[in-house]
Order: structure tokens, then sequence, then C-alpha cells
């Protein structure tokens, strides 16, 4: 029956409804039979490998355990499949609902959707393989396999779809809380984390320096650590800010504090370590702070050049009036020349410094039309507005020019900054990465060729060997 006719036969039946109809309808009853009853006598069996290579999988482990299988999961997944292969032919409304429950507690419990998939693979896999056993003719092999991936492929699309609809919720969920947090006094939110950060370090050292006897209380249980671990992970989703502090937190509880507490006299280096870790936190902090703030207004709170986020959607715009009014286009990519060295020397405040100097020449070397983006840690990005390749590497010379000079530091202590860039014109291609692939490209080799110099985009570059 084609879908036209289920749809006009019955007007009660969903889209989803639809698909299953079509799937059982080409199925003969016979085959189907025999599928329900090798299903019925191996689904055990199938359920107990599928269990044990998936809690072997390194991204399930987080939220399976063999308490979890057994007391759960063994036989949900037992009656799933049986319901799925039943020996008549099932209420597809209840088909359709199994599958979206299914998906929305995958989504509950954050399991990852392409986990799911690797199990389904698993468990067609294994069903291919008994199929083998029961069906003499390839006739009918090749209709039974049909069958079963038919329908475990719908059955997966359609958790996969409720998946991703109530995780699209959650995260709206969270950025709506997140942005309401922001709306609160951030700076005071900042002052008292600051504070309390503070306190923990004073009482800890003095627990220390008194030889107080363990356990000494741990960072990630103090005040600071959980409004770290609960309202922190939601303020600050997904940033590697939030990560380095975490392994800053876990150096100081499993490491730093047990041997401090073990010495009598506690090592001078160690509670140096401790104080060094301390004020890393404290910086890093600051620094997650500063991009809230300057979440609303779009630019990077270092140096006010526009937000990474906002890339994509500028370079497609500017590649489709490129294209339209067909007006040149081009970008620089540009890198600073040993910024590593200049953190590891100065420190944080000496790279920071640097990135601020190093944008204002920027800013001051464009136009107010052009786009400048803080691209990296140490890269910028700029997207010059109807510039052809000429015209740009004048703009990119002009930079590398302005930029060098002499930066003084608060201690008195000076150095050179050079800056390598790589310079390249839209060529028509409408994606705007195949552009700033070309870009990366020139300022690789502008590095690897002595550094403090501008490269243009060539098709001889793109043909050359990537240099080591």
């Amino acid at each position: 029956m084609t879908v036209d006719a289920l749809l006009s036969n019955s007007k009660q039946l969903s889209p989803d409804e639809v698909e299953w109809q079509l799937i059982i309808d080409a199925i003969d009853p016979a085959i189907r039979s025999a599928v329900a009853d090798m299903v019925e006598n191996h689904a055990a069996a199938s359920v107990e490998v599928f269990y044990s290579t998936l809690l072997t999988h390194p991204e399930a482990t987080p939220f399976l355990s063999n308490q979890i299988v057994n007391d759960h999961l063994h036989s949900a997944l037992l009656r799933w499949l049986q319901s799925l292969f039943s020996p008549t032919a099932p209420d597809l409304a209840q088909l359709v609902a199994t599958q979206r429950r299914i998906g929305l507690v995958h989504a509950r419990m954050r399991v990852p959707m392409h986990v799911v998939m690797h199990g389904a693979r698993l468990l067609k896999n294994t069903l291919r393989k008994l199929l083998f056993e029961i069906f003499l003719t390839p006739a009918d092999l090749s209709t039974a396999i049909d069958y079963i991936e038919n329908m475990m492929d719908l059955a997966i699309e359609m958790m996969s779809r409720e998946f991703v609809r109530d995780l699209q919720k959650e995260i709206e969920t969270d950025e709506a809380y997140r942005l309401v947090t922001l709306g609160q006094d951030v700076t005071l939110e900042r002052e008292v984390q600051r504070a309390a950060l503070l306190d923990w370090g004073h009482k800890i050292l003095l627990a220390i320096c008194c030889n107080a006897p363990p356990p000494l209380p741990s960072l990630e249980s103090s005040g600071f650590g959980l409004w770290l671990n609960h309202k922190g992970s939601l303020l600050f989703p997904n940033t590697m800010g939030i990560e380095h502090i975490r392994t800053s937190m876990r150096r100081i509880d499993r490491v730093l504090i047990p041997a401090l507490s073990a010495q009598v006299p506690p090592d001078t280096a160690r509670i140096h370590e401790l104080q060094a870790q301390i004020e890393e936190i404290r910086f890093l902090m600051d620094d997650l702070f500063k991009e809230s703030e300057a979440l609303e207004s779009g630019r990077d709170p270092l140096t006010s050049t526009l937000n990474r986020r906002f890339l994509p959607t500028i370079m497609a715009r500017e590649v489709a009036q490129s294209l339209r009014r067909e007006v040149p286009f081009s970008i620089l990519m540009i890198d600073i020349d040993h910024f590593k060295s200049i953190n590891d020397r100065y420190g944080h405040t000496g790279g920071d410094a640097v990135l601020r100097g190093v944008a204002e020449k920027l800013i001051s070397s464009c136009r107010t039309s052009d786009f400048i983006f803080r691209y990296g840690g140490e890269e910028f990005l700029i997207a010059l507005v109807e510039t052809d390749i000429k015209r740009a590497f004048q703009v990119a010379e002009h930079i590398r020019e302005n930029v060098t000079h002499i930066l003084t530091q608060p201690t008195g202590s000076s150095f050179s900054v050079t800056v390598s860039i790589g310079v390249a014109t839209f060529d028509g291609h409408p994606d705007y990465t195949h552009l700033i692939e070309d870009a990366d490209r020139a300022l690789y080799y502008a590095k690897a060729e002595g550094r403090n110099r501008s490269v243009i985009a060539t098709d001889a570059l793109a043909s050359l060997p990537q240099l080591q």
C-alpha cells in the first residue's frame, strides 16, 4: 500500500505511523513470524552480547554499570526487541510512543546519541548472523535482513529526533538561566567568589602551618568549589577556563594537600606551589567573568575585537556580497610570533599586555568597515571588505611594520613584538572556510620561512607539501 493510500484510508495515522505501516505491510507474515520466533529465542543472548560490548565502550562507561544494566536496562532492552519484532502487527501508536519515550530518557541521561547508534549497530549485526541460521533461501534471507534493519533504523531515527528535541529544550533552559544569572550583578558575584577562594586559601594555609590533623578541608568541597561545580558550570558552559580550574583544583586536593598534611614541618616549595595554584584559579576565574560581561557586546573582553562566534555569520554574508555584487573580498590571518615564550617569561600579565597592544595596532590600521576578530589564543583574523589581493598585501605589510615595537612592562623590562601574516582573497568558492584555509596555509608558510613576514596564498603554495 502506498503512502497516499494509507493517508487517505486513515486520517488518524501520523507520518511516523505511516512509515511503520509501510515496512510491516511489505513483509510476508510468515517471515515476520519467523523473525519474531528468532528474537524470542535469542533476544536474551543478543542483549548479553550488546551490553558486554557496550560496557567496555569508553564513552558509555560514564552512563552504564553492571548494576544499572542488571537492575534496569537488560530487561528493558529485551522488551524493546520483543515489541519491535512481535509475531503480529504491533500497535502503531504505541510503537511510536515507545521510541519517543526512549529518546527522552537518553536525553535526560545525557547519553551521547552516537553511543546509542553504536549499540544498535551491534544488535543488528548479532541478529543478522542469527538470520543465516534460520532462512534457507537467499530471497527470504534478504527480505528478513531488510525487515530487521528497516525496523531498527526507523526506531533509532525516532529516538534521535526526540533526543535532539528534548536536548535542545534543555540547552535553551540552561541558556536562559545563564542569561538570568548574567543579568544579576556579575561584578558582585565575581567578588563573592574571589572572597570565597581567598578565605579557603587562608584557612588551608593556617591549618597546614598549625599542623592541623588530617583530613584537611578540600577546595572542591568548599563554598567556592560547590559554586564552581554547580552554578559556575551553568554560567560558563563548555569553556576551557572551567576545565583548567578543575585541573588545578584536582592537583590541590589530590596532590598538594595530602603531601603538605603528611610533612612536619611542611615543605616550603609545596606551599609556594599551593599559593601559585590558588592565584592561577583566581586569574582564570576573572577571565571567565570578563568573557561573560562582554557577551552582550559580542567583543573579546581583553582586546575589544569581535568575538569569534560571529565569524560564520559575517564571513558568509561577505562571501554572498562578493558573489552578488562582484566585488573583491580578502582576509588576513595574523599570528603573534613566539607568543608562548612571551607568556612563559612574563606570565599572563605580560601576554595580555601584548595581545592588547597588538589589537590596538590592528584597529588603528584598518577601516571602520573592516571586521577584526580574535580568532584564537594569539591569532587574529581581519576581513577586508571590497579589497583585492594587492591592497590586502599592502594592508598586511602596514600592519606588520606598525606592530613591531618595543613593549614596556610594569617591571621595567621591554621586548620586541612581531607578527606573521597570511593573506588570501576570495576566489569564488561559496564555502568561506575555503578562504580561511588559504589564509591559514599562507600564515603557516610565513612562520616556516622565518616569521615576521606576510605571505600571499597562491595555487602554487597550495600544491606544495606541508612544511614541518
